[in-house]
């Protein structure tokens, strides 16, 4: 699933939330579902499986030593979405991290593994704040220009300015990618070529 349109229009709805909520504790049958969150099991079904239409969610059987084998669903992708909206700034990204798995660290007891979940937190909001800031800048930045061009009268010329505006960000951006692309091919190089290198 890589159509951000796709994504918004499955997790407008809440009771689709609810769900994905629940899964990411733990994969579950609908039944199971159904009794947890309070919604009947005919709604859970008919989100499980648009969801998994989609590729958000899988499913896999698993036997039941209460009965007969029961269908599992999990979550399948991760990503983030992201969305800016500022007076002079709009935008909407998805950005995947691949395959949903079952990934190991090497904290040791529960007690750590809490501590540490903590330091995580506090560092992503330490993050976001960094990031809000920089946001902040950049509109004061965008406002500037933004008011440049749209004291010019001819509203051809102007869309014809915001259109090189835009290139023109976008080909730094890319200019930017590929410079990062080739420092960490050069570094990857290295050190293969110096297997002792720290």
């Amino acid at each position: 699933m890589t159509d951000i349109d796709e994504l918004l229009s499955i997790i407008e709805n809440p009771t689709r939330r609810r769900i994905l909520g629940y899964l990411t504790k733990e994969p579950s049958y609908p039944l199971q579902l159904s009794k947890e969150l309070g919604i009947s099991q005919q709604a859970v079904m008919k989100n499980l499986v648009l969801m998994e239409h989609t590729g958000m969610l899988v499913s896999y059987p698993e036997e039941s030593s209460m009965g007969p084998t029961r269908t599992v669903y999990a979550p399948n992708k991760q990503f983030t979405l992201m969305i800016d909206l500022r007076d002079n700034m709009f935008t909407a990204r998805l950005i995947s991290s691949g395959e949903a798995g079952e990934q190991g660290s090497d904290v040791g007891d529960t007690e750590e593994a809490v501590k540490r979940l903590k330091e995580l937190d506090s560092r992503l909001e330490e993050l976001e704040k960094e990031r809000n800031v920089l946001l902040d800048e950049r509109n004061a930045v965008m406002n500037t220009i933004n008011r440049t061009i749209r004291a010019i009268e001819d509203p051809v010329k102007r869309r014809e300015l915001y259109r090189k505006l835009d290139n023109m960000i976008e080909q730094d951006d890319w200019e930017a990618l590929k410079w990062r692309t080739r420092r960490r091919l050069r570094s990857q190089n290295l050190d293969r070529a110096m297997p002792g290198r720290a």
